[in-house]
């Protein structure tokens, strides 16, 4: 009796040791983890739910674009909140619509149907440097990378009133396409208005290509 109820407590404990083996400790994962856990969770739940079921929830209609609609999430990282928005257009069946000469700029300029933007949340518009504008990139590709999301996602930099954005699209291969649009206005820079600062401005194009690289 004495050795079955040995047998018995070791298996037990073997069975423990292998469930122990398995846990995973989310508590050890970093920051930047979790906050890419996080985006991961939200873009795989905008995916599940589709363009008609976004509609059926929270989806709100853009004023100004009658036909492109958005969806809103609040994210954090250590001490700063971001907001994530879904840009979709749809027809009165819920599905997704070619774009026209009414589009979001971002549609205009590249062509994209779809796209997220991520961005601080702020009232004033925080002007990102190129350091955090990388890593926000960098945790929406492998977040949709992730996914198996071929999403573009743009993150916005320089002044609010430049509408410039950087943005990055995982092409389902080991390439990915990136993403570059800035917006002068009706005021062009003095620089701007003599060929070396133009030669310069496509000069630090070709270098802002390594300032975003994705680790």
């Amino acid at each position: 009796m004495a050795s079955s109820r040995k047998i018995e407590s070791d298996g037990e404990d073997e069975a423990r040791e292998e469930e122990v083996e398995h846990f995973d400790d989310f508590t050890l994962a970093s920051s930047w983890e979790r906050f890419i856990s996080e985006i991961e969770a939200v873009c795989r739940q905008w995916m599940a739910d589709g363009p008609k079921n976004l509609l059926k929830k929270d989806a709100v209609q853009l004023e100004s674009l009658t036909d492109l609609f958005k969806v809103k999430s609040e994210l954090k990282d250590v001490s700063k909140s971001y907001s994530m928005e879904f840009y979709f257009h749809t027809n009165n069946d819920g599905k997704i619509v070619d774009w026209n000469s009414i589009s979001h700029d971002l549609q205009l300029c590249f062509g994209v149907k779809e796209f997220l933007v991520i961005a601080p949340q702020s009232a004033s518009g925080v002007v990102l440097d190129a350091p955090e504008a990388s890593k926000l990139l960098s945790a929406v590709a492998i977040a949709l990378s992730n996914c198996s999301s071929l999403w573009p996602a743009f993150v916005p930099v320089h002044a609010p009133s430049r509408k410039a954005f950087i943005g990055i699209q995982n092409m389902g291969t080991v390439f990915t396409r990136r993403f570059e649009a800035d917006h002068i206005g009706s005021q062009v820079p003095v620089k701007l208005m003599h060929l070396e600062g133009l030669y310069e401005l496509f000069v630090s194009k070709f270098v802002s290509f390594h300032l975003f690289m994705i680790p």
